[in-house]
């Protein structure tokens, strides 16, 4: 079957990769890079159906969202020790200028080791862009450091959005359609 497509389902088809930054529109933010393979945003909820006498599947107004989850997926082939520290909440970072890093200890994570937000962008072919953002990210499941000849270490994070203990019905996560693409240039250190 033929379906002929409308100028706006066009312009909204999302092409190629899109570009990650940590703490974006911060004093401390990050452009990710480089990476391979773009980056995979997803949001899900979960949902329980209300038993009731009589019930015949599922009904309307008898749902409930019981949790939500938010997280952006991007592997970097950027190996420094400030990405390899940031895999492993609460590493050890000696005090030799950052040199070194240790095993944390265990316990409880501080708020200051979430990051503020993870920001994703995509462009269309409309030429805007979608700008996906979540919230008080954190990597949790560590780092794989694989050296192989004839190919690039990759360091593959995977950001999981948090509640602030502060607003538990607060913001996870936002997609926005904006029409400037963001600052790339690679801030000097």
């Amino acid at each position: 079957m033929i379906t002929n497509l409308t100028t706006k389902q066009i312009e909204s088809i999302q092409i190629d990769e899109g570009v990650i930054f940590l703490n974006y529109g911060e004093e401390d933010e990050q452009f990710l890079a480089p990476t391979r393979g773009g980056g995979e945003f997803n949001a899900s909820v979960t949902v329980r159906d209300i038993e009731f006498d009589g019930r015949h599947g599922k009904t309307t107004g008898m749902q409930t969202i019981e949790e939500q989850q938010a997280s952006i997926k991007v592997t970097t082939l950027c190996m420094s020790q400030e990405n390899l520290a940031r895999a492993i909440p609460t590493c050890v970072v000696t005090a030799d200028e950052g040199k070194t890093i240790k095993n944390p200890p265990t316990g409880v994570i501080k708020t200051e080791h979430y990051l503020k937000n993870v920001t994703m962008f995509a462009k269309t072919i409309g030429g805007k862009y979608k700008k996906i953002t979540i919230y008080n990210p954190l990597h949790e499941t560590g780092f794989t450091a694989k050296a192989e000849q004839k190919a690039e270490g990759e360091l593959a994070f995977e950001f999981f959005a948090h509640y602030p203990h502060t607003d538990l019905d607060g913001d996870l996560w936002k997609v926005e359609e904006i029409t400037e693409a963001p600052d790339m240039t690679p801030k000097e250190e």
